[in-house]
């Protein structure tokens, strides 16, 4: 019986695999190996209620069996029961120190369940053990949870530790640990392309390196992970013909629930179908309501999950994408999709926060605010500004309304991840409330709920004379709106800096809510700038640290020009740029013309246009 179900397994023939299993289960009911198989072959075929009953069915008959715990807390961890999954994971760990993934999979939940130091702590013990990377007989490739943090094939577990443990140290704002973590992984299998783009979000998000270092950084990606061989694994035959429409593509792992969306959808409801024809490659392991939308709003859907990146590239190539965009850069796991360069154009869009660095990226898509003529931002690309804001919000309908407040006391606000908040950030927003000793911040992030977040933000703001008495933390709530209707506790939003705010800059407006930022040189410090001038109000930008504070001091000391912004401002950027997704889709239309025209050109077909 085990030599035709281990060939039936080389042959993945999983639904003969399935139904043998069942047949030989109904009468062998201690027969523990095929009935782990059994749950195998389930998984494999997405029938998890069927996996269910075979693991169950394991441990009623041996409790003690690793195998089945860790295999039930992969099928809670998918339907999203973070709790069981965790309590499973736990008793695996307890049965057998050395079950790998376990560990891996344990400190994955716990960051889910944002029992963040937990899930340090976890990552540490897995790294004491070091054990071989994982068991096969324990392994489920068809119950994996998140793409995102599932470790390449050859990657020892000891890397795929480090990176993950670097994932939650940047979440605890532990920004060292977690640079010197990714840097170990790295060291530790060169080829982990995800550990390596962790690093470089690390490195961008938080403005960790010079202009100059930042790019060669970047380069670094990709002259290990690209290079000229995959550049020319595909052949191009651009053809000049005026009245095709461009095929336009979009590849993104956060095609769900992701505030991106509240900039892409939109953009692809937007997209003018007399000019172009829109594909979405969609790395989604977990559809949801917006997938759905979304799905249903484009020309062409492609799942991308479980697919290699080459099998990506060849999918794209044959559905003859003119204009390739890259919608994640180091925070998703398909840029090395672009290194094959399946399009004859291809642009970085949205989603990352500098350049990727690829050589086979041809543009990086941008408007003059977040890059001006003397920008000191270097990229890989060449920098496409467009001639209006490059953002489109999709503003809430059912968002509540902006209601007055009496500003007593004046409250300040932010609520942008603790990740944002800076020691810059800490200091200057501490000289505004020195300056105003009766006002009050009120911070809201989900992971204040964490006690020793909490703890450290309000140590660091005591270091700067701010007193706990004078900042009000919360965490959840339990809606989107109820989220948005706290903006009306908040007289002035805050802007973080070196990273300022996206959605929620915008959720903050959209709520009647000023908002005062500090534009610095690069994009990524400049996100809300390139807003509030889309809205018509530079006068919210500030030009240096003193310049903030004093406009902050200015804005406090005046309720009547407070106010007149509270009822104006949503219907202000309604009728903005910031809002108009048509003229948005309009000028990125006319952007891939230009870029293909440019790529007819040199391909010496269209010199003549």
């Amino acid at each position: 019986m085990q030599q035709q179900l281990k060939q039936l397994i080389r042959q993945r023939q999983w639904a003969e695999l399935n139904k043998r299993c069942y047949i030989h289960c109904r009468t062998h009911p201690h027969d523990l190996d095929v009935w782990f198989t059994w749950g195998q072959a389930s998984g494999r075929l997405g029938k998890f209620t069927e996996a269910f009953s075979c693991f169950s069915h394991i441990l009623t008959v041996d409790p003690d069996n690793a195998g089945a715990c860790y295999n039930l807390g992969k099928l809670f961890s998918l339907q999203g029961d973070f709790a069981q999954a965790e309590q499973y994971y736990r008793q695996a760990i307890e049965l057998r120190t050395d079950l790998a993934e376990a560990y891996s999979n344990l400190g994955q939940v716990l960051y889910n369940r944002l029992k963040l130091r937990e899930a340090e702590a976890i990552y540490h013990q897995a790294l004491s053990y070091q054990p071989d990377y994982t068991n096969p007989h324990y392994h489920l490739d068809a119950l994996a949870g998140e793409k995102k943090n599932k470790p390449q094939p050859g990657i020892s577990f000891v890397a795929m530790m480090h990176n993950q443990l670097g994932i939650v140290q940047r979440k605890r704002n532990h920004i060292a640990a977690a640079r010197a973590s990714f840097q170990k992984a790295i060291e530790l299998a060169p080829d982990y392309t995800l550990a390596h783009s962790n690093l470089l979000f690390l490195l961008s998000y938080h403005v960790l390196c010079r202009p100059t270092e930042m790019l060669t950084a970047h380069q670094a990606w990709d002259q290990r992970h690209g290079g000229a061989e995959k550049a020319a694994t595909f052949t191009h035959l651009p053809v000049n013909d005026p009245d095709r429409r461009l095929r336009i593509g979009y590849v993104s792992p956060d095609f769900h629930q992701h505030a991106v969306n509240y900039f892409f959808e939109p953009l692809l409801a937007a997209h003018h179908r007399d000019r172009v024809e829109v594909y979405c490659y969609a790395e989604v392991n977990r559809p949801d309501a917006v997938t759905k939308r979304l799905a249903e709003l484009a020309d062409g859907w492609r799942s991308t999950v479980g697919m290699t990146d080459l099998q990506v590239a060849r999918m794209v190539h044959e559905d003859r994408i003119d204009v390739l965009i890259d919608l994640a850069g180091h925070t998703g796991t398909r840029l090395p999709v672009f290194t094959y360069r399946p399009a004859p154009v291809q642009a970085t869009y949205l989603g990352y926060l500098t350049t990727t660095g690829l050589a086979t990226m041809d543009y990086w898509i941008t408007d003059e605010v977040l890059h001006p003529p003397d920008t000191v931002e270097l990229a890989s690309e060449t920098l496409y500004r467009l001639p209006r804001c490059c953002l489109a919000y999709q503003a809430v309908t059912d968002a509540p309304a902006p209601q007055a407040r009496a500003g007593v006391p004046l409250t300040f606000g932010s609520f942008n991840q603790i990740t944002k908040l800076s020691p810059e950030t800490i200091s200057l927003w501490s000289a505004i409330l020195r300056r105003l000793p009766e006002a009050r911040l009120l911070l809201k992030c989900q992971l204040l709920t964490d006690r020793d977040v909490a703890a450290s933000i309000h140590q660091q703001f005591a270091t700067h004379g701010i007193g706990a008495e004078r900042l009000q933390l919360l965490s959840h709530t339990p809606s989107y709106q109820a989220h948005l209707a706290i903006y009306n506790q908040v007289d002035i939003a805050l802007d973080t800096v070196p990273r300022t705010g996206g959605s929620t800059s915008t959720d903050a407006l959209w709520m009647g809510t000023p908002l005062l930022t500090l534009a610095g040189e690069r994009f990524i410090e400049r996100l809300s700038a390139t807003m509030l001038d889309a809205i018509g109000l530079p006068e919210l930008i500030a030009e240096s640290r003193e310049d903030y504070i004093a406009k902050a001091v200015q804005l406090a000391g005046d309720p009547i020009r407070r106010a007149s912004w509270h009822a104006s401002l949503r219907q202000r950027m309604a009728t903005s740029p910031l809002c108009d997704a048509s003229g948005l889709a309009t000028a990125l239309e006319d952007a891939y013309q230009n870029m293909w025209q440019r790529c007819l050109h040199h391909a010496g077909q269209g010199a003549h246009d």
